[in-house]
């Protein structure tokens, strides 16, 4: 059976050079001069973000998702989301969504299970990996938050609900949508 919706093929774009507008460490603003597939010269300005994104879907015994709402100063408005973050330099994205989980809520998952990965924006590199985490329970040392976590806030929302928060725009957090879908036809909901 043939794929319809294959993703390998050439690569249509040549890169003439790279140039790095700003650099600060944990994003590069990157503007390559390319040959377009159309063969007429042109830029092509992106985000390389040098470490992986996490993003957890905790759902406990009771058939609740963990979710944290917080302000995302670019959107300037409140965003309720599942637990997630970036990769720390050489952590594997499973550990950082072990840690994630337990600095955003405060609880650790004996259950792991990969709901595969993605990106966010063809104008960013950074790809995240998603995780469904069970068999929940208190982590060790507690949420952990700091800086721009300061004012989150961890509610356990029935998964059913969650699902329609995604689907009617009350949860506008990609990650956080795509992860609840993936989970809720996981687990068959």
């Amino acid at each position: 059976m043939t794929d319809v919706l294959e993703r390998d093929g050439p690569n249509p774009w040549t890169t003439r050079s790279s140039t790095i507008l700003f650099d600060n460490g944990r994003l590069r603003l990157v503007e390559d001069a390319v040959i377009q597939p159309d063969g007429l010269p042109g830029s092509y300005t992106y985000l390389e973000l040098p470490y992986p994104v996490v993003a957890i879907v905790p759902i406990s015994e009771d058939g609740c998702v963990h979710l944290v709402r917080q302000w995302r100063y670019p959107w300037r408005c409140n965003s309720w989301e599942v637990p997630a973050g970036h990769a720390e330099p050489g952590e594997e994205p499973l550990h950082a969504a072990q840690r994630e989980l337990a600095e955003e809520v405060g609880l650790q998952a004996a259950l792991w299970q990969s709901l595969g990965t993605g990106f966010s924006s063809a104008a960013i590199t950074a790809q995240y990996h998603l995780f469904l985490a069970r068999q929940l329970q208190p982590a060790e040392a507690g949420a952990e938050r700091d800086g721009a976590e300061g004012d989150m806030i961890a509610r356990a929302v029935p998964l059913d609900e969650a699902i329609q928060a995604a689907m009617d725009g009350r949860i506008v957090h990609a990650f956080s949508i795509v992860g609840l879908l993936r989970a809720a036809r996981r687990l068959g909901v």
